[in-house]
């Protein structure tokens, strides 16, 4: 709860930065490497985590590996993230300002869960049926889950679709421990 708190807090005043600087999209590739690079290197990320190392050998960390290679905004956000002792959001912070960059490009995430792979025109046809109840172009990104026995699950932004044979299943099961016996 707090992570996304704290990511959407971030992200948000880094893209507003970003805006009216008109460096929407170079920063997103940026945060995009640097995010990775958090990923693949567990050291690095411990590193700039870690409350027993001084701020001082993290920011001339980040100074030698980045100030040279990022924009001067996203470098400052940096030292700001460091400063305030929140290193350990910059991945999440990263995910949320590409939503917000894909969010004012007028395109909408949707999570689809299924038993198996769709073929492509039923992906067709789900983007645009989603297009049309969103108004907004739709990025797919699948997932296959045996768990939900058949049916899809879509997630699009808040919003859960279950149309699941599981969730069907457990909503029955409720029904009938609901149900009283004579």
């Amino acid at each position: 709860m707090i992570e996304s708190q704290v990511a959407r807090r971030y992200a948000t005043a880094l893209f507003r930065t970003a805006k009216r600087i008109d460096q929407v999209d170079g920063i997103l590739d940026d945060l995009k490497v640097i995010a990775d690079l958090l990923r693949k290197d567990p050291n690095l990320k411990n590193f700039l985590e870690a409350p027993q190392i001084l701020d001082q050998y993290k920011r001339e960390l980040i100074t030698s590996a980045f100030k040279d290679l990022i924009s001067e905004a996203l470098f400052s956000f940096l030292v700001v993230v460091l400063d305030k002792h929140r290193t350990e959001y910059l991945q999440a912070m990263a995910k949320e300002y590409e939503r917000l960059v894909k969010e004012d490009q007028g395109v909408v995430q949707a999570r689809v869960i299924t038993t198996r792979a769709l073929d492509p025109v039923s992906r067709d046809r789900l983007r645009e049926e989603l297009k049309k109840t969103t108004g907004k172009k739709i990025e797919m990104l699948l997932r296959i889950d045996p768990k939900i026995i058949g049916g899809i699950i879509v997630i699009l932004g808040n919003k859960i679709i279950d149309r699941s044979i599981r969730h069907q299943l457990d909503q029955l099961k409720e029904e009938m421990l609901a149900l009283t016996v004579h």
